[in-house]
């Protein structure tokens, strides 16, 4: 009787439902979306649609902030951490889907298949944030990586959409090939896919089982790494960067990166891998090599785009700290370390990646042109001041200047590899920032640089070519909003640790 009463629980409770309520709200709206496009094609009707979604699922996630821990099934799991997470996948959405509207209005054919793909690739993220076993971590993975691959070559008139796409769908196939055998190899010694498998210690002593768990989560780590754009995965990260449409490289350095990072977290925390002395020894060579690489190859970038490309990998082996200091002791630090500097990490990518899509947007043809070089920052401050105030916020960011976010996030980190005597990390971590503000000080430099305002006038009374920067009325509101957050959370850093530790 025992046994009949607990196969009669139901499989999902209110409770359960209530707490992937922003991910359902995702699917519903993607069913709504097909039956939309179904009845009729809009382009208008089907980008306020996606903006009503994801703003739904913002705020039903919001209201999810304070609940606590709930086991969704054995795939997935929603604590505070995830719901963090999945905000600012939600937001870098929002933002994205506004930045996208000037670069598809180009066109006559209506878009519905693009977002269609945003939907998608925001659930897929949504799956990983809160993915607890390797089957929802595979799904979800997959339905980001897929979902990416048609948004990157979605530009068909590109020189390069071709060429991008093509890289990337290749790459991305071999690093699931990859984390599925390493899932295999991992699921063959300890006998159970999800994260809070219990391992006996003896597994990591035993020559055979040991090399072959090793094996396995050599291969896992691997595919991770590739999303991640960690050296020496990181080969197709300019290329498919500077080719993809700026909108969509947002979306690649923003929600790719926090999905990815957090899911790599829960996993290395709940299943102890950090217990392998070989694992710690392996992240830290990723960590060093990305940091230093990173860096140094940005020096040499002309294209802006690319040059965040770098930029983005340096920032990822920044944060492989995190992982490589943590211990059971300081799990709570190392979660308030990780999100802080994801938050920062995504604010300044969305001010600065706000700033070149407007730069594109002044005339029609720059919509569709993926070079954009640093010589197009030149004079920015007095052409666009809130434009160019926003892309300096964003750059003192990344670069880590005090009353930046970015610089809290570093000093978090610092501060945990200070407590576990991490000092060939700390001293890699103060070179690769050194050699950034060898890149990030020259490009504040040229916004601020003279231009010849008065050709400038002349020019735009002759043939109304160039012309200065102007958005409408929501483009400056999002400026506005997000030096406003750059500002604030700069200052007052509690707000969001508030909010993490919620």
């Amino acid at each position: 009787m025992m046994s009949i009463a607990s196969n009669s629980q139901p499989l999902l409770t209110m409770t359960m439902a209530s707490a992937i309520l922003p991910q359902l709200i995702i699917a519903f709206g993607i069913t709504l979306a097909l039956l939309l496009v179904a009845w009729k094609r809009s382009q208008r009707t089907i980008a306020l649609f996606t903006f009503l979604t994801l703003f739904i699922a913002l705020l039903a996630n919001v209201s999810l902030q304070a609940m606590p821990a709930t086991q969704v099934t054995q795939l997935l799991k929603v604590d505070g951490y995830s719901t963090f997470a999945f905000s600012l996948i939600l937001i870098s959405a929002l933002v994205a889907l506004r930045m996208s509207h000037s670069f598809l209005k180009a066109h006559v054919e209506v878009h519905d298949e693009y977002y269609l793909l945003l939907l998608l690739l925001v659930l897929g993220a949504g799956v990983l944030v809160a993915s607890d076993h390797f089957a929802s971590l595979f799904l979800g993975f997959e339905l980001l990586s897929i979902s990416l691959v048609g948004l990157v070559g979605y530009h068909r008139e590109s020189n390069y959409s071709v060429e991008s796409a093509f890289k990337y769908l290749v790459l991305s196939a071999t690093a699931s090939s990859f984390m599925l055998l390493g899932i295999a190899f991992i699921y063959s010694v300890t006998g159970d896919l999800s994260f809070n498998a219990t391992i006996p210690t003896a597994i990591y002593h035993q020559q055979g089982l040991g090399l072959f768990f090793q094996l396995g989560l050599l291969l896992f780590v691997s595919g991770i790494a590739f999303k991640l754009s960690i050296a020496p995965f990181h080969f197709w990260t300019p290329d498919v960067y500077q080719g993809a449409p700026t909108p969509i490289t947002m979306l690649m350095a923003t929600i790719s990166k926090v999905a990815m990072f957090v899911v790599l977290l829960k996993c290395i925390i709940a299943q102890r891998y950090l217990l392998l002395e070989n694992f710690q020894l392996f992240l830290t060579s990723f960590a060093v090599i990305s940091m230093l690489l990173g860096n140094v190859m940005a020096l040499q970038q002309q294209n802006l785009k690319r040059l965040l490309a770098y930029s983005s990998i340096a920032h990822m082996g920044y944060l492989l700290i995190v992982i490589i200091v943590t211990s059971a002791q300081s799990l709570a630090f190392t979660w308030q370390s990780a999100l802080f500097y994801l938050a920062a990490y995504t604010v300044a990518n969305l001010s600065i990646f706000i700033i070149i899509a407007l730069i594109q947007q002044q005339n029609t043809s720059s919509l569709y042109q993926e070079d954009i070089s640093l010589t197009d920052l030149q004079g920015l401050f007095w052409r666009a001041p809130s434009y160019a105030l926003l892309m300096i916020l964003g750059l003192l960011s990344l670069a880590g200047i005090p009353l930046t976010m970015g610089f809290i996030g570093k000093f978090y980190i610092l501060s945990q590899a200070t407590i576990a005597h991490a000092w060939w990390l700390i001293a890699t971590l103060i070179i690769g920032s050194a050699i950034g503000l060898a890149y990030y000080l020259p490009m504040i430099f040229k916004i601020f640089a003279d231009t010849p305002s008065d050709t400038l006038c002349d020019t735009q009374k002759m043939n109304g070519k160039v012309k200065a920067l102007g958005g409408d009325i929501i483009e400056q509101v999002l400026v506005y909003s997000f030096i406003t957050f750059g500002l604030v959370f700069g200052v007052l850093p509690e707000v969001i640790n508030q909010l993490i530790a919620s």
